[in-house]
């Protein structure tokens, strides 16, 4: 492990700390419930304070691209899944989460914001090493989840949110055309596909195959055609259907420009990382400040000063946390919270597997007017079965799961994917 992701045991904290919260009225007179939570619910913390005693992981192949990876955290009397599928990096959190349980098996967590601290790990470093975020982030979802078990509540009221059946998710089509056929008939044919199943809501990333470092004038060359798929996916879903687009942050500030002048006469509803949030905001505020449609982003960023500074230089109007990497489901909530808050909007990033897919559902049902929830659809047909109860995806909505709580089918994944491995 590099030496400045070293941990370090022997923190021990006593803190109190409670749910704080404003109401405003919005025109149509109803309420929306903004403010910093900065827990959220009342804890005595002696009782409460959890110590992680095992972890666990086990993983599935989707696709020759794509394995989801899982981790279980118990703390002795119950258990908490959650989705650490990091990319080629994967490994490395699976080391980092070991080293870090070595840690915290002696050393008791009073609320999931102390775990850095716990495991002496320097907050500002978390932003440019995505493995590291992603194990601390791991870490501070299960201590949340382990917290509403004792307490004997949902994850989403565990929030701050108020239960819900479901909701509204958007169709990434990109899952379903990595590879050889990206032609616009392909991209056509998954949104198409897409809005049958009941989306209103598709987002595409077109851009792929454009190679970073090429000059302005070759990336708009090489950007027509990811244009000519955008334009394809309108033909065939009609106005009606809204398109968001994902850049990967490809371009440059100038082509940027040039680009979303041809996006917006197709009528897409974002902008979605023109360039990339954590190397070159100041980039993006430039861009932002001169194309017609929000853009949105962040899905690296870890924290909810990140995601806040982006909001308020007006790099950003639409935050897009990952579950994964910003520190967990808490800290998501108080990045939507304070996005809202700022007069910009949330829309949590979840292009991976069924885990991480209701975590980010409970996040969006906690916070008031978050946005659609990403999906990846049409990368596995037994997407659904890996999980008891199945997923449920349903016209366009994500269905919980009783008590917003679900397992790994293990019947499925020893079919599919690794048995539990410590």
């Amino acid at each position: 492990m590099p030496k400045e992701a070293t941990f370090r045991g022997g923190f021990f904290g006593v803190l109190l700390t409670f749910s704080s919260s404003a109401s405003i009225h919005n025109p149509d007179g109803s309420n929306l419930i903004l403010g910093s939570y900065i827990f959220f619910s009342l804890r005595c913390v002696l009782a409460k304070a959890t110590r992680i005693q095992t972890i666990r992981f086990c993983s599935v192949d989707v696709t020759e691209r794509t394995r989801w990876t899982f981790a279980e955290l118990s703390d002795g009397s119950a258990t908490e899944l959650v989705e650490i599928t990091c990319g080629e990096s994967t490994g490395r959190v699976i080391e980092l989460l070991r080293e870090a349980v070595q840690v915290l098996r002696s050393t008791s967590v009073e609320t999931e914001r102390n775990v850095t601290d716990a495991l002496g790990i320097e907050t500002h470093k978390l932003q440019n090493d995505r493995p590291l975020a992603t194990a601390v982030s791991c870490i501070r979802s299960g201590i949340t989840g382990l917290q509403a078990r004792q307490d004997g509540i949902d994850l989403i009221s565990a929030l701050g949110g108020e239960p819900k059946d479901s909701v509204e998710l958007y169709a990434n089509i990109n899952r379903s055309l990595l590879g050889e056929n990206r032609t616009p008939e392909a991209f056509a044919q998954a949104g198409e596909k897409a809005a049958k199943l009941g989306f209103n809501i598709i987002k595409c990333a077109p851009f792929d195959d454009i190679e970073s470092g090429n000059t302005t004038s070759g990336l708009l060359e090489a950007a027509k055609i990811g244009i000519a798929r955008v334009a394809a996916v309108r033909s065939a879903v009609g106005p009606k259907v809204e398109i968001l687009v994902d850049c990967h942050s490809c371009f440059d500030q100038e082509s940027a420009l040039v680009v979303a002048g041809e996006l917006a006469n197709l009528g897409i509803g974002w902008f979605e990382e023109p360039m990339e949030p954590t190397q070159n905001p100041k980039g993006l505020t430039y861009i932002a400040e001169r194309v017609s449609m929000p853009v949105a982003g962040g899905e690296s960023g870890y924290g909810e000063t990140f995601f806040a500074d982006l909001i308020k230089s007006g790099a950003l109007r639409i935050a897009m946390p990952d579950v994964k990497y910003c520190g967990g489901v808490s800290e998501a909530c108080r990045v939507g919270r304070s996005a809202v808050q700022a007069a910009g909007s949330i829309s949590l990033h979840s292009p991976s597997g069924p885990v991480s897919q209701l975590a980010s559902a409970c996040v969006t049902a906690a916070i008031p007017g978050a946005m659609a929830l990403e999906s990846a659809v049409d990368e596995a047909p037994w997407r659904a079965e890996i999980m008891d109860p199945p997923e449920r995806i349903e016209n366009g909505r994500f269905w919980f799961p009783e008590g917003a709580a679900a397992t790994l089918n293990m019947e499925v994944m020893n079919r599919r994917g690794t048995v539990w491995a410590t």
